[in-house]
């Protein structure tokens, strides 16, 4: 896959990941949820009692983040904690009859946004898959174990981020805004306001984040006619950090082809889940 190739998925991810967090922020309430955080939050929803520890191990989340999260879903009455009855030393996590409507609305908004994503899916799939015959689409998969598998792929092209930009921990909002600088060129800190869904003064404070930690400069007199306007510009730092997500996206190109195939292929209808049969679910 050439440069461009990479560059374009590069671009698609972005919007597909935008997206997608998107329909996770309106059913809880966040905004830009990390992709960790929508990992454990997915996690909860779809197995409906789960171990603290489980949580961790699948989300990447700390343990202190991951005791943030349940104490925040707990105020919200979503969850409730009991001893496991596998492992009387581990929690577990178990929705409580609000946190299973707000699951399925979970499961309901989800396949609707895969749903909708068919069209950017066949691109990023038929993309990445280059010159190869596109690999045959699994059995139909629910809507959360499908975002659970393309919110850990989002996770893995993170991890490709060298320390730097991991030890700096680059918030959602500010991975996104150094691709449309690095990839975007001439982009003025008034560009980033509408696709980040933040005010001026939002734009401001990521612009100031990233430049502290050495990924984007502020440039004047680029601009002809206008020796004031400023122009965001990526440090050779900043590059890098994007060059190795392309680099990531080459690496783990084939599981993506498959997950978008996925995707692309559709998912069933979302239907309320019947916690009754696979475990008991906690009182309000």
């Amino acid at each position: 896959m050439d440069a461009m190739a990479r560059a374009r998925a590069i671009e698609l991810l972005g919007r597909f990941n935008d997206d997608m967090t998107r329909a996770v922020d309106e059913v809880f309430g966040t905004h830009w949820a990390e992709i960790e955080e929508i990992i454990a939050l997915a996690l909860v929803a779809s197995e409906r009692a789960v171990t603290t520890r489980r949580i961790a191990d699948v989300s990447g989340l700390g343990r202190r983040a991951v005791s943030r999260l349940i104490l925040r879903l707990q105020a919200e009455g979503l969850v409730s904690t009991r001893p496991s009855d596998a492992d009387k030393r581990a929690v577990e996590v178990v929705l409580t009859n609000r946190g299973e409507e707000l699951s399925d609305r979970l499961r309901v908004a989800v396949t609707a946004f895969l749903r909708e994503s068919r069209g950017i899916a066949r691109e990023i799939s038929a993309g990445l898959g280059g010159d190869a015959p596109l690999p045959p689409p699994g059995p139909p998969a629910d809507a959360l174990e499908l975002l659970l598998r393309v919110c850990a792929s989002g996770a893995a092209l993170v991890s490709y981020m060298p320390p730097a930009a991991t030890r700096g921990k680059l918030a959602a909002r500010q991975r996104a805004a150094l691709v449309m600088i690095g990839m975007g060129g001439g982009i003025r800190p008034t560009d980033l306001s509408q696709p980040l869904e933040v005010s001026p003064a939002g734009v401001v404070y990521i612009v100031d984040q990233l430049c502290a930690k050495g990924f984007v400069e502020r440039r004047r007199g680029t601009v002809p006619g206008d020796g004031r306007a400023v122009v965001l510009e990526a440090t050779p730092e900043g590059l890098r950090a994007i060059g190795a997500v392309m680099d990531g996206v080459e690496q783990e190109r084939e599981r993506l082809v498959g997950i978008f195939v996925d995707v692309a292929h559709g998912v069933p209808p979302a239907r309320p889940h019947d916690a009754s049969a696979t475990h008991t679910r906690a009182t309000t």
